[in-house]
Parts: structure tokens; sequence; C-alpha cells
């Protein structure tokens, strides 16, 4: 499948999640826009500064990572790297956003193979941190699901199982090579004589090698692993607090369950294959806070969190790349790339 199609399939899954949730809350959108108007500018202007400080910390991340590189990067080039990765992010439904990153850090004069390593090595952390969050959330929050929305435990216990699993094979994968080489033997049996297969293959065998060189790196300076393990938690528990801003009450949507109701709706998203969880979050969102702030405040929720994480740092995202030389590089970034989905 062509980068063209991909791109069009991507949309379609995107607009299909979104035409599904408006028939279903369409008697409470409206009211979902009366909501939005009723929130206090203050609280909008937090919510943006707790927006940046998502990218704060992601720059804080790529600033670690790059020490374990022969080309360091400073934390504010990081900071830069990540917002000029959030344009790309939301133009190309996030396959887009792992090559603008490779690109930007290459063009700051690390090696490719370096910057494709270490965005790999920082995805997977993501993604590690995710499946942390997401699984001891869904323990802390195990008698809410089963009071409020105890039809779906089961569905959910499954996709917390799965996270965990994902997020436990990724790390296996990256520390032994032999692993490796045994899955990706198993996969050229598999798809021998598929010719579109095999190179697909190929070329994930060829970014698991990548990934275990940049980690092999990073184990032997397991400080600046920790540490951006650390950021990736921070990072994430400012957009966690959007609800808790938003509509907390110190009773029913406390700041706990604030972020722990977050991670599990983030990590519960992600088990649907949409790109950057544009549509499946949304729908997660909706299943988990819909019991506690009601259908208009929850629609209300969405769309501001929306606005919070994806528009508001493309907008910042948009200023960074339309620097001399950062649009040249869209359509070229547009036509594929690391699927990293950051």
């Amino acid at each position: 499948m062509t980068g063209s199609k991909r791109k069009w399939w991507k949309l379609a899954a995107v607009i299909l999640i979104l035409a599904v949730l408006l028939i279903f809350f369409r008697d409470s959108f409206v009211e979902g826009l009366q909501e939005i108007r009723k929130v206090p500018v203050q609280k909008v202007l937090l919510l943006l500064c707790l927006s940046m400080g998502y990218f704060l910390a992601e720059g804080g991340i790529i600033a670690l990572l790059s020490r374990s590189c022969s080309q360091a990067v400073s934390y504010g080039k990081g900071v830069v790297c990540s917002l000029y990765c959030s344009f790309f992010r939301l133009v190309t439904f996030g396959s887009g956003s792992g090559i603008a990153e490779v690109y930007y850090l290459n063009r700051g004069g690390m090696k490719v193979a370096e910057a494709t390593g270490m965005s790999l090595v920082q995805y997977l952390m993501q993604k590690v941190a995710i499946c942390v969050m997401g699984a001891v959330s869904f323990f802390f929050c195990f008698s809410y699901v089963e009071r409020y929305i105890g039809a779906y435990q089961g569905y959910i216990a499954l996709a917390v199982g799965i996270t965990m699993a994902i997020g436990a094979g990724i790390v296996l994968l990256t520390v032994f090579k032999r692993g490796k080489e045994a899955l990706f033997s198993f996969l050229y049996k598999i798809t021998a004589g598929k010719t579109a297969w095999e190179e697909r293959i190929r070329k994930l065998s060829e970014q698991a090698d990548i990934l275990q060189d940049g980690a092999g790196r990073l184990y032997k300076k397991k400080g600046l692993l920790f540490a951006a393990l650390a950021l990736n938690f921070v990072k994430y528990f400012c957009w966690f607090l959007t609800p808790f801003v938003l509509y907390g009450d110190g009773r029913r949507l406390t700041f706990g369950i604030s972020l722990v109701l977050m991670a599990l709706a983030t990590m519960l998203a992600g088990v649907i294959p949409t790109p950057s969880g544009y549509g499946s979050l949304d729908a997660m969102l909706i299943l988990l806070f819909h019991p506690l702030i009601g259908e208009a405040r929850v629609v209300s929720l969405v769309i501001l969190y929306r606005v919070v994480v994806s528009l508001f740092p493309f907008l910042v995202g948009a200023v960074v790349a339309a620097r001399p030389g950062g649009r040249d590089k869209e359509k070229e970034i547009n036509k594929g790339g690391l699927e990293n989905g950051k």
C-alpha cells in the first residue's frame, strides 16, 4: 500500500469513528459547545500552559537521549524539535512525526542512523510509560470500572493485557538479539514467496537492528534512561490534568481520578488501530468520563482536549516549521517514514 493510500485509509478510519460519535451524541453536541463558552478564560490559559509543559518535558527527553549519540542536542533545540514534530504529526496523521524528528536532528549534525535509533528508543520509552500508567490505573480504577461501565470491564481487561504484552514484547525485542533473530526468522518463513510482505518484514528487521543498537548504547547509561522515563510521566501528567482543570469538583472528579482515567483512556485507545489515537481516544474519553460529568460536559471535554493536545501544538509547531528549510521538507515527510505516531 502506497503512502498516499495509507494516508487516505487513516483519514477514513478517523472520519468513521468521529461520525459514529456524532450520531450517538448529536443531541449533546450543541450543549457541549455551550459548555465550552462557560469555561473561564483563566482555565483555558492554564490548559495551554500545561500543553506547553508537555513539550518542555519532551524537549528534555530528546536532549537527554541525544547524549548517547555522537552529536548531543541542547535542551532548547530539543523543545524546538518536539514542536516541529507536533506540526507534522497532525499533517500526516502521525506517520510523519518520526521522520520529521530524524530530519531535524540530522540537519543539526546528528547521523541519520543515530537519529533514527534515538527516535525509536524514544517511542519505545513512551510506550512503556503508557503501559505502566494504564495498567496501574486499571487496578486503581477497577471499582469505578465495575460500578459505572461493568459491561465493558472484560474488554478493558483484555486491552490492558494486550498493551502489557506489547510493552513486554518491545522491551524483550530490544534486549535479546537472539529473540529478535528468532522472531524475524519465523516471519520470513510464513511470508515466503510473498514479495510485498517480505519487503515489509525486511524493513521492520532493519528498524529492529537500529533500535537494538540505540537501546544498547542507552542501557549502558541507566541514569539517562530513568531520567527520560521520569520525564515521560511528567509530560503525560501535563495533559492528563485537563479533565480536573475543567470540571474537577474534589468529590467525584478528583485530581487522582483525572490522572488515572486519562491514563487508562490513552492506553485503551492505543489498542485500537487509528493514527495517533484520533477518534479512538475521543471514544475512550466519552466512555470513561461520561458517568462522572454527563453528556454535555464530556463532549466539551473531548473538544477542548483535542485543542490542547492537537490543534494548539500544531499551530505552535507550524511557526517552527515555517522557518527557512522547514516547509521545504513537508512534501518529503508526507511521503512516508517512521510510523512512530508519537
